[in-house]
């Protein structure tokens, strides 16, 4: 192993110094007052962009507003447009449901209200009891086509 290089001291009382340490602090001198000179700029430009971020939020939900708003109202013109036009066909509706209308298209088809009504007896239709015991349990496994 070699051993370090031994700096001779200036005055004879004072104890040699090692290279190395010297070398290091130096570097470290170097670095710091490099990383001191830097820090304001790192600083400034933290807080820019911490800005710039901000103000982007800012532009992004004023923009998403603008736009929810714009289709409110778009969704309210196509709701009057809506309710115009249904008001405008209950309107034909009606109209066209009108007895006098409907009494006039008859009139030119010769037709009238009859004289004589004719009443229709129908049979009464046959009810078949429900099953019962172990015929309710054959209903289970047959299918009734109606």
């Amino acid at each position: 192993m070699i051993a370090p290089e031994l700096i001779v001291p200036q005055r004879a009382d004072e104890p040699p110094r090692r290279v190395d340490r010297i070398r290091h602090a130096t570097r470290r001198r170097a670095r710091h007052k490099r990383l001191r000179l830097q820090r304001p700029v790192f600083v400034v430009l933290s807080l820019a962009a911490i800005a710039m971020v901000l103000m982007l939020a800012y532009v992004q939900l004023t923009a998403a507003v603008t736009s929810k708003t714009y289709r409110l109202a778009q969704a309210h013109r196509e709701r009057a447009a809506l309710l115009a036009e249904s008001l405008q066909d209950d309107e034909t509706i009606a109209q066209l449901q009108s007895p006098e209308r409907l009494a006039g298209i008859a009139a030119t088809l010769r037709m009238h209200d009859p004289h004589v009504y004719a009443v229709v007896r129908l049979p009464e239709p046959n009810v078949q009891p429900k099953p019962s015991g172990l015929a309710f349990f054959g209903t289970w496994f047959t299918t009734t086509e109606r």
